[in-house]
């Protein structure tokens, strides 16, 4: 059962049940980016790290937590840190406030810059390009988003202590706009906690696919 998609509007939505009945074979149902994440672990960024988190940033945040060399599901609730809350607004699609996705996902980026002025912007990547123009509206969206995923981080980096984060997702080919400066910043906020390392993703759009025939083949 698909609990809750915020960007797609599901609620309790029989996926696998639908999928089975319409293809005729047994259907095995998982979140994507928890798929994503064991074929990093087993194949990918996150393969020399037994505790890390999979961090997706696209249209929303996604995330996946690896502990133990395991995936920590909670009943399918945990790993929503596009979800977690790090400030009081503004409302988010799926009805809270202040959660990340809302704030720093690519989305989000492009979608407040055309809110604050009229110009549609060709993605985050061309807001992240504007900033580095001088463009002083971009810079602060830009910033804005990176003391949120900071903070983000930060209290991950607290209360699970992963090896690595390993983050995937279009506004990860931002590159050093975005790796370099959460290095920096997430250091500058901790003090005696275990940095943990900051690395792209290795298997692009194709991890869900794989994380999927990976588990598969563990079941055959």
């Amino acid at each position: 059962i698909g609990v809750f998609a915020s960007n797609m509007g599901w609620r309790d939505a029989p996926l696998r049940a639908l999928a089975a009945e319409r293809l005729g074979l047994p259907v095995a149902f998982d979140h994507d980016v928890r798929a994503a994440s064991w074929a990093e672990h087993e194949l990918g960024g996150a393969r020399a790290y037994d505790d890390a988190v999979i961090l997706v940033i696209g249209t929303g945040i996604a995330g996946a937590l690896l502990v133990g060399g395991h995936p920590y599901t909670a009943g399918g609730y945990a790993g929503e840190i596009g979800h977690s809350p790090i400030a009081d607004g503004p409302v988010c699609p799926c009805g809270a406030r202040g959660c990340l996705e809302a704030v720093a996902s690519a989305g989000a980026i492009a979608r407040r810059y055309r809110e604050a002025t009229g110009t549609t912007p060709d993605g985050a990547k061309d807001v992240i390009a504007r900033a580095a123009a001088g463009d002083r509206v971009a810079a602060d969206i830009w910033d804005s988003a990176l003391d949120a995923l900071t903070l983000s981080l930060a209290q991950l980096t607290a209360v699970v202590a992963p090896e690595a984060v390993v983050i995937g997702g279009g506004l990860s080919r931002a590159g050093g706009a975005l790796f370099d400066e959460l290095r920096t910043r997430l250091a500058a906020r901790l003090s005696f906690h275990r940095l943990p390392a900051l690395v792209p993703a290795e298997l692009s759009g194709n991890a869900g696919l794989i994380g999927a025939a990976l588990r598969a083949r563990e079941l055959a």
